[in-house]
């Protein structure tokens, strides 16, 4: 028997033979946690389970630390023990190194050999076998997006069925152990990512990657497999401080990080999906994101090129940085990943959102290296998504900031899952292995099965070195669990778990210098009691967001505090709460405050303004205030003759229509609902001020009564544009015209020969406008604009029908910046490969930041 002991003598992993046979077992504190396993692999050179000769062994330690520029805490540590046995078996050299580490151990299988030689690996016999102590288990059914639940079980019902990794294991008497692999996908496709099988007899086997479809490996000597983990903790906070499995991958190769920016994202997806079409609407996103302190901003699938540079230089002049989806499909060969990278990259993007692998097979993992290694080499910063699990391979990206494998909250568009079961279940297993892009924090759904004290503490809960907030900026600007979020920090320097179950509930502190966020969840109801002995001697100040009774409003407050303290939260039903703690509590962060957060505005509370027509005041269970618009609400209010933005800030149930008007103009428009009484969120009504002081009456006409808690009359309304009707071109090629339910006429018929032209465009000046399209479309297709019979600009407006069955009466839009002159200009739309969509007309306007 050979034995390898951690530096502290906590752990011991021994290797033995049984009938020709290497076997391991691993144990804590003289502790059985994995029994006699199976070890080896075979192979078409040979059969490595059996027939060893033992020739040789060596020995010898690791100890250092490194930092990432993200992570779980400032400075990872590296201390193990190391053995590699050597065997001759058949005509080779078969060795089998090991490490014990104080939190856990790991193997890897090694085939020695001075020349490079195929070899095709057909199994590995790898087993993990468990004392019957461990009875409890959490596991997620084999899924190739690694987008499922971790569900609670025994050993019954087991021999047979897949799993994902990392799978947990938890001993009343011996505490928590996860199996999960390391440095998969770096290593240039040399492997497959596995999955494990049910063995019968408490014990799990490894199996290679489902895509493979029974297929061997294709490898070669001198040969190295991935490594075997196994981490082992006595409590849940040692457990998520394990980097056992980035340890386990080598060191980056990039000395400067200083391009590598971690931080909170916008992002405007999760509430309008095609949203990442229009240009000025992820403009509205870069100002709030600066304005409120963010470091980020995601623009989605369906972004143009044309205005990509333009929206990436007014990002970087208010600190924030870019990240483009793509799927990678788009770029899944050298060639693509150079040429599209390099435009992306030259474009001023700052990281990619790279999706749709779902896929674990060999040439798979060599993809992910190859695009990684592109994306590294051009200074961008990566999120996998649609991916594979995280197996350490931050280490050596470390602009590896994020990756999915995660079911997050954009399964609420098809499920009724994510639910506060498996938001209690993931810090303790999924986001133990590396940081997870669960998109948290949205509460606009009809399905919402979470309280907003629950969203509002995920992105601390969970932790991500790109966490994207999914809650529109519209909801956003509403909501007071904002300011807890901007209390985040784009990293941290320590985390720790202060109480805890997975699947029951969930408290994550994390410190940075002497800020402390803490977030709570929980499945079921309770009084979650907080010791803050974590603190250092000394009174601090704690502001603490909790929910109302109804789980939709935010109660906050501060009180001072101590280390010797207890703080006693009352939680609901899947509810939440959040803390930060401070010396003493500063004035939110903010940035450059512009555009669509102009600080050109003054505010008008609805609670002083002149109630007409039945209109009520209420007073809501947190102390907000508002006035339910029975009839009107009556400003005073003093601005410039010219059109600004009013701001409404309010909370509906449904849609309503609103009647604006100062007695020289008026508005009527329908306005969103916000989906509560009690979720409040903004909408922008473009108003002309007829100037000086004036009654601005807010009239609701129709539809739900709104609670309207204030208004805010801001100098920043868009540049005038021009429309132009279908109506008003002239058709050719079979395109006609048609009117859609609503009498409203469009364009059908267009590409495969049909077009529609437009001439006698008269613009005020040379430069680049924005063409704004109305259309709608059952599918995705092709658009070619031509302008002045000189300039083609080609995009795609996306299916706008969502993810139900495909139809053609939803409308949206899509903008494309193009270069027209002062005077006469002409514009073409045509498709030359396929039809278009059905087109209402477009808005031209002047772009200008």
């Amino acid at each position: 028997m050979w034995e390898l002991y951690s530096p502290n003598g906590t752990i011991c992993i021994a290797v033995f033979k049984r009938g020709g046979g290497l076997y391991y077992t691993v144990r804590r504190a003289g502790n059985t946690v994995v029994e006699a396993s199976r070890l080896g692999l075979e192979s078409d050179l040979e059969d490595f389970t059996g027939g060893f000769c033992f020739q040789g062994e060596e020995r010898s330690s690791i100890d250092e630390t490194y930092s990432l520029p993200a992570g779980k805490k400032a400075v990872y540590e590296n201390r193990a023990n190391e053995l590699t046995l050597r065997f001759l078996c058949g005509a080779y050299v078969f060795a089998l190194c090991l490490r014990a580490y104080e939190d856990g151990a790991a193997f890897r299988y090694q085939i020695l050999s001075d020349r490079e030689q195929a070899m095709k690996v057909r199994r590995e016999a790898t087993c993990f076998r468990f004392p019957e102590s461990y009875r409890e288990l959490w596991l997620q059914s084999w899924v190739s997006s690694y987008e499922g639940t971790y569900d609670r079980s025994g050993w019954e019902d087991k021999e047979g069925r897949d799993y994902g990794m990392p799978a947990l294991f938890h001993s009343q008497e011996n505490g928590w152990a996860m199996i999960t692999e390391a440095q998969v996908y770096n290593t240039d496709g040399s492997y497959c990512s596995c999955h494990l099988r049910g063995a019968g007899a408490n014990s799990m086997r490894l199996e290679f990657a489902p895509e493979e479809e029974g297929r061997p490996l294709s490898c070669k000597l001198p040969f190295r497999s991935p490594w075997r983990v196994i981490v082992v903790a006595t409590d849940l906070d040692q457990l998520v401080n394990t980097t056992l499995n980035y340890n386990l991958n080598p060191p980056s190769a990039q000395q400067d990080t200083s391009w590598i920016k971690p931080g909170r994202c916008l992002w405007a997806w999760w509430e309008y999906e095609n949203g990442a079409q229009l240009y000025t609407e992820q403009k509205r996103y870069v100002d709030f994101a600066a304005s409120i302190g963010f470091e980020g901003l995601t623009v989605d699938a369906d972004w143009d090129i044309t205005w990509l540079k333009e929206l990436c230089d007014y990002a970087h002049k208010k600190g924030i940085v870019v990240w483009l989806w793509s799927a990678m499909q788009y770029i899944d060969t050298p060639a693509l990943a150079e040429e599209k990278i390099g435009l992306w990259a030259g474009c001023g993007v700052d990281g990619l959102k790279v999706d749709f692998f779902q896929n674990d097979s060999q040439h798979t993992m060599w993809q992910y290296e190859m695009i990684a290694e592109v994306m590294t080499r051009y200074h961008l910063m990566i999120n996998f998504h649609g991916a594979t699990k995280c197996m350490g391979e931050g280490r050596t990206w470390p602009n590896l900031l994020a990756a999915e494998g995660i079911l997050g909250l954009e399964h609420y568009k098809w499920s009724d899952l994510p639910d506060a079961r498996h938001n209690c279940t993931v810090p303790f297993t999924r986001n133990v292995i590396g940081p997870m892009d669960y998109t948290p924090t949205g509460f606009s759904n009809k399905n919402r099965n979470t309280t907003l004290a629950h969203q509002m503490a995920l992105p601390v809960v969970f932790e991500s070195g790109a966490s994207h907030i999914a809650a529109s900026i519209y909801y956003l600007e509403a909501w007071k669990g904002t300011d807890f979020l901007r209390r985040m920090k784009p990293t941290y320097e320590e985390v720790r778990v202060l109480d805890g179950f997975p699947g029951h509930h969930a408290a994550i502190m994390r410190r940075s210098g002497e800020e402390w966020l803490i977030g709570c969840i929980t499945d079921k109801a309770m009084t979650l009691r907080l010791r803050l002995d974590f603190l250092p001697e000394g009174e601090f100040e704690a502001e603490i967001y909790e929910d109302d009774s109804s789980g939709e409003l935010m109660r906050v407050h501060t009180r001072r505090v101590t280390r010797t303290d207890v703080l006693e939260l009352v939680l609901l039903n899947s509810g939440g709460a959040g803390i930060y703690i401070a010396r003493e509590i500063q004035a939110l962060p903010k940035g450059v405050c512009s555009g669509y957060m102009s600080e050109q505005r003054t505010e008008y509370f609805a609670r002083d303004a002149k109630r007409t027509q039945g209109s009520e005041p209420v007073l809501y269970e947190n102390g907000q205030e508002a006035v339910l618009l029975n009839g009107g609400l009556l400003f005073t209010v003093t601005h410039t003759a010219c059109s600004q933005t009013v701001r409404l800030f309010y909370a509906a149930r449904e849609a309503w229509t609103l009647r604006i008007g100062d007695g020289a103009s008026s508005i009527v428009m329908k306005i969103p609902k916000s989906g509560s009484d009690k979720i409040f969120i903004t909408k922008d009504v473009t108003f002309p001020f007829a100037g000086k002081e004036s009654a601005l009456l807010l009239q609701r006409t129709g539809g739900a009564v709104p609670a309207i808690e204030k208004i805010h009359i801001i100098d920043n309304a868009p540049p005038r544009e021009i429309y132009v009707s279908v109506g008003s071109g002239q058709l050719c090629g079979g395109a006609e015209i048609v009117k859609d339910a609503e009498g409203v006429e469009k364009a059908v018929g267009l590409g495969a020969g049909g077009e529609l032209l437009f001439e006698q465009i008269v613009l005020p000046e040379d430069g680049y406008y924005l063409l704004r399209f109305d259309y709608c479309a059952g599918e995705s297709r092709d658009l070619d604009i031509e302008i002045n019979r000189e300039r083609i600009y080609r995009t795609n407006l996306h299916n706008t029908a969502g993810w139900g069955f495909p139809c053609w009466n939803v409308k949206d839009q899509r903008e494309v910046r193009v270069k027209m002159q002062k005077g006469e200009n002409s514009i073409r739309l045509y498709n030359q490969k396929g039809h278009v969509v059905h087109l209402y007309g477009f808005a031209i306007a002047r772009d200008q930041d």
